[in-house]
């Protein structure tokens, strides 16, 4: 909890850069009170949710199981009909519990009738090839799982790679050498894996994937 810097301080600036990465896709933020697993503790008592490194990649804490049911409700009140709107949701590849925890939440939206699309969580997805794989089969569903390939223009990606580029705090973690990035590593590997992804979904030039869930007969 020491490592990453002041909590108050590294707070207000994450908020930060969530608003301007927003703003740079045109997007309305809908602030909600809820803390990073590094911040979480359990109630009553004050324990730690994920104490050390490893734990943020393991399995969510039985703690956090309201957080997923609060998140959920959150959700469909901002969306409260199903056939008009569309719900993106982390896949939850290199199983961090953040990432874990909304996808469980998407997963009884989908339940609920939403059309949920899981993305691929990046840098993840290209730091461990089988990370995929083992995302899908991890996370099993009773249709099983369909990829919806996403053509990218070169206007699209530009924006995608500003918005990330707006996370100031953790570029040096996701993109950089020795904790340090340029904005060439964020455009570079932004652009390539975007390439990549077009080459393996036969998807014209740039392209991500999305994934969604096929009902079972």
């Amino acid at each position: 909890h020491a490592r990453p810097g002041a909590a108050d301080d590294l707070i207000a600036q994450r908020l930060a850069e969530e608003y301007q990465a927003l703003a740079i896709l045109h997007a309305q933020p809908r602030p909600g009170d809820y803390l990073d697993c590094i911040y979480r503790r359990e109630k009553p008592g004050g324990r730690w949710l994920y104490d050390r490194e490893e734990t943020l990649f393991g399995p969510v804490d039985p703690a956090d199981a309201a957080l997923v049911e609060e998140l959920a409700a959150v959700f469909a009140a901002l969306a409260p009909h199903p056939d008009q709107c569309t719900i993106y949701a982390p896949l939850a590849v290199g199983c961090h519990v953040d990432h874990q925890v909304v996808r469980q939440a998407a997963m009884q939206l989908l339940e609920a009738s939403y059309e949920v699309l899981f993305y691929e969580d990046y840098p993840y997805v290209v730091r461990d090839r089988a990370g995929l794989p083992a995302a899908l089969e991890r996370f099993k569903t009773s249709g099983g799982w369909r990829p919806r390939p996403v053509v990218l223009s070169r206007q699209d990606l530009d924006c995608k790679i500003a918005a990330v580029a707006a996370y100031a705090s953790q570029l040096g973690v996701l993109f950089g050498t020795d904790g340090v990035a340029a904005p060439q590593d964020v455009s570079g590997a932004l652009d390539g894996f975007a390439r990549f992804t077009a080459r393996e979904t036969d998807s014209g030039r740039f392209a991500e994937r999305l994934w969604t869930v096929t009902q079972a007969a």
